[in-house]
């Protein structure tokens, strides 16, 4: 399983995290090797599991040793191993997707709280920027997104990647985090799945060669499925039930990206 989607559900609770609730995680330790998780001290709280009713419970240090207070059992002792805390390194996050995007020299500046800019790509329809912004899941992760861009340069494709939630934001591509990369473990660094110019629909290189064969099957299991009566109402619903047929069908060729099977469903329905 690709350790970036373990990535995204920490950097999705927007603070620290008790390290210990991952150790057995083979993925934490490919995202630690990577350098994309560091230490922040120890966890100000845990979940008390212990009694009937499980609560959240401050952590506090009494008689030389850590615990915390529980309504029914006293105070119960927790190593201080236990309580170690990691949260997300943004900053090392960026610099790998800015060599995982093949971006141009320089570039990468945080523009805000949750927003940073990756750098710049040259795609064949025009030059793209990438930025990550952690979450997109709420008006608020809007509002401070359209903040962090009010002054930036337009360039001819924008590509924003999320961590968690892909709500919609004008004349942008919104993608998540762990559909582009994937840990290189040998490497210990980020590699992309999908590129820049496939994630913002840039046209592709003239080759002179026949039409995408993706186009052409990707086309016809959307007919089936029409013609069947089971199409999902939703394009992502409806993208991963067309990509699961794919696999299904040909199960001996590569598969498209979940990127382009979203593109394919979208042309569908449109006619174009």
């Amino acid at each position: 399983m690709n350790a970036v989607s373990l990535l995204c559900d920490i950097i999705g609770q927007a603070g620290k995290v008790a390290a210990q609730a991952y150790r057995d995680d083979a993925r934490y330790g490919a995202l630690l090797d990577a350098g994309l998780l560091q230490g922040d001290g120890l966890v100000q709280s845990v979940l008390c599991e212990s009694c009937d009713v499980p609560h959240d419970a401050e952590i506090v240090f009494e008689g030389g040793s850590y615990g915390y207070f529980c309504p029914d059992l006293g105070l119960v002792s927790v190593e201080r191993a236990d309580l170690v805390a990691v949260r997300p390194d943004l900053a090392a996050l960026v610099e790998h997707l800015h060599a995982a995007f093949e971006c141009q020299p320089g570039g990468i500046s945080q523009l805000g709280p949750q927003t940073w800019r990756v750098g710049l790509v040259d795609t064949p329809g025009g030059r793209a920027v990438v930025y990550f912004h952690t979450c997109l899941q709420t008006d608020d992760d809007l509002v401070s997104l359209g903040n962090a861009l009010r002054a930036e340069i337009r360039r001819d494709y924008v590509l924003v990647v999320s961590a968690a939630g892909q709500l919609p934001y004008r004349d942008a591509s919104i993608c998540n985090l762990a559909e582009m990369v994937q840990v290189d473990l040998g490497a210990a660094r980020l590699r992309k799945i999908v590129s820049v110019a496939e994630a913002v629909g840039a046209p592709p290189r003239p080759t002179g060669g026949r039409p995408s064969v993706y186009r052409e099957r990707l086309h016809s299991l959307l007919a089936d499925r029409v013609a069947q009566g089971v199409a999902e109402d939703g394009r992502n619903a409806e993208a991963d039930a067309v990509l699961a047929a794919y696999v299904a069908r040909f199960p001996h060729d590569p598969a498209p990206s979940r990127v382009t099977v979203q593109r394919s469903v979208s042309k569908f329905r449109t006619g174009s």
